[in-house]
């Protein structure tokens, strides 16, 4: 099994739910830059520097890149070297940011451990899932809509009341999808594909059939 997972897909693809998925099934390390985000914003001793940043992401400025690389190649090198294997569900946005992942690996002397796989959704579909999705406020879970979910008011993990993410509205959605859509992350599948790396699953289909076909994938 590879050390490296990564996962690709437009936003509501499910990339976060099967990431959570490997990590009950196998032990993998989950590597969410949000989660270091956000751990770095609540640490009263974390890097002057670094909270600097942070705040000027949270004035509205996009988050410096080399703030990410630190953040992320640490919790990625921290967990490799306790011997587990990690997934990455979002970290790359660019084919820069994915050419600075992979010459990290390769520092490492991992760069043939590497499997990247595409949760292949259309925007259409995108845009239905995300307008229509609750999520657990509490502990991240997110409840994909199925006329049997709209009636699901609790989170079946933690017990939490679901909500309706107040960035799941139509004007929002449409312009993640313009950054984040099929046409934007073309060029970092193609990067990938050109090196042989990259696989992709049909996340047209039930939860439990792509967390099939991810698994048959990786084993």
């Amino acid at each position: 099994m590879k050390k490296i997972i990564i996962l690709m897909g437009v936003p509501g693809s499910g990339k976060g739910t099967q990431a959570r998925k490997l990590v009950q099934k196998f032990g993998f390390a989950h590597i969410s830059t949000g989660d270091l985000l956000r751990a770095l914003d609540a640490d009263p001793n974390g890097d002057k520097e670094d909270k600097t940043k942070l705040a000027e992401m949270k004035a509205g400025r996009l988050v410096a890149d080399d703030l990410i690389y630190k953040l992320a190649f640490a919790e990625i090198k921290k967990n490799l070297d306790i011997g587990k294997s990690v997934i990455l569900d979002g970290a790359i946005r660019t084919v820069e940011q994915a050419k600075k992942y992979e010459e990290f690996f390769v520092s490492l002397n991992l760069g043939h451990e590497i499997i990247v796989i595409e949760i292949k959704l259309s925007d259409e579909t995108s845009y239905n899932r995300l307008t229509k999705r609750k999520v657990c406020p509490a502990c991240g879970f997110i409840l994909p809509f199925s006329k049997e979910n709209d009636l699901k008011i609790d989170c079946p993990e933690c017990g939490e009341k679901l909500i309706v993410r107040k960035d799941d509205n139509p004007e929002t959605i449409e312009k993640r999808i313009r950054e984040q859509g099929n046409i934007a992350i073309e060029p970092i599948l193609d990067y990938y594909r050109e090196k042989g790396e990259l696989f992709t699953v049909d996340g047209e289909e039930d939860i439990d059939n792509v967390d099939e076909e991810v698994v048959k994938l990786l084993l």
